[in-house]
């Protein structure tokens, strides 16, 4: 028997969940006002809310790296946030010692320490590099971009063992923004010794870059977190060092705080947090859900939907209930790590599987 051999039903547009759900509830979906479209996009809003006060729902976690500030103990997380799962504090070394190369500008400005100064070239699709020489090779495990203007660069990073004759791509995040000033960091997930290795725009963009780091020799350095409470008893709040703790302020914009506040040797924070679901958007947007949550939503959609009827059914409304939460029983038992059971305390949490 012929089969598809396509797998496009991993995500779906709201507008089929939608039509799905009042099927579900019992109402023709060519019958439906826009009042009635637009109130189940907010139900979809409220439920993908809530699923996050339910479970942690692994697609929903994003490892991030943020610059630190010597002398600052407290940073902006992205507004997305919802919370924190583990922090580290990351070090490495940034290679210099050899030669500095671009394809226009003057390549010594993004190598010189110095923001004040940056390579800014003259045409798009440029690249920047660093030539260590033949015997000199370093295995890049990630590199930092501080841009000299907010621009928006579409990046990959390639490695050369033979001083720039032939590169080889080991990165290409997507496309980003990079504010003025701020470094951006990358993770190579497979570092390969090069005695060059260089960042280049790929998509019409022109670089004009303050500093470039390619680095080496990562070393993680695992946080305490702290509560509210303990953080508050600290009588030394601004003692420089290593930090070893932190304390995450939930509000509607959330902050870490480092105790002790960073010095100049500690510069990235390596750490996992909760990202909110993305809001449900236009009737064409695709819901930001893996396909083993579509059912869920559905089910569950469906219930509310029932629930906002003016001759709402009780007993439909119970049934509906009980289905959307079976479905989304299923779909968060399966959203697992298949790893060995760990089990551990944990001082503010009380015992947690993991």
């Amino acid at each position: 028997m012929a089969s598809s051999g396509t797998f496009t039903f991993s995500t779906s547009e709201s507008r089929i969940i939608i039509e799905d759900a009042y099927r579900r509830a019992g109402i023709i979906p060519e019958q439906l006002t826009f009042e009635q479209i637009q109130s189940a996009q907010n139900s979809i809003n409220f439920i993908l809310s809530d699923w996050l006060n339910r479970e942690l729902e692994l697609w929903t976690i994003k490892q991030e790296m943020m610059q630190l500030v010597t002398n600052q103990a407290t940073y902006n997380l992205p507004t997305s946030t919802s919370d924190v799962l583990e922090v580290t504090i990351r070090s490495s070394q940034r290679n210099l010692g050899g030669t500095p190369g671009a394809s226009s500008g003057i390549a010594a400005y993004a190598f010189d320490g110095n923001p004040l100064t940056a390579c800014t070239q003259t045409a798009p699709d440029g690249n920047i590099s660093y030539d260590w020489g033949l015997t000199n090779l370093y295995a890049i495990a990630m590199v930092g971009v501080q841009s000299n203007a907010t621009l928006t660069y579409t990046l990959v990073f390639e490695y050369s063992v033979d001083d720039g004759a032939t590169w080889t791509q080991v990165g290409e995040p997507p496309a980003q923004s990079f504010a003025t000033g701020a470094i951006v960091w990358f993770v190579i997930t497979a570092p390969t010794p090069g005695s060059s290795f260089r960042v280049r725009e790929t998509d019409g963009a022109t670089l004009n870059i303050q500093e470039l780091y390619f680095n080496t020799q990562l070393n993680d350095f695992i946080l305490t977190r702290d509560s509210r409470y303990e953080y508050m008893g600290y009588p030394q709040k601004l003692i420089t060092g290593r930090p070893s703790l932190y304390y995450v302020d939930r509000q509607i914009n959330p902050t870490i705080t480092l105790w002790p506040v960073p010095t100049d040797q500690y510069n990235n924070l390596f750490y996992t947090r909760i990202e909110k679901i993305e809001d449900v958007g236009s009737l064409t947007n695709n819901i930001a859900i893996p396909s083993r949550f579509l059912g869920a939503l559905a089910w569950e959609l469906a219930m509310h939907l029932e629930i906002k009827k003016p001759d709402t059914n009780l007993n439909k409304v119970q049934l509906l209930t009980s289905l959307a939460g079976q479905a989304f029983k299923d779909a968060a038992e399966e959203d697992c790590e298949r790893v060995p059971i760990r089990i551990f305390a944990d001082y503010y949490e009380g015992y947690l599987q993991r």
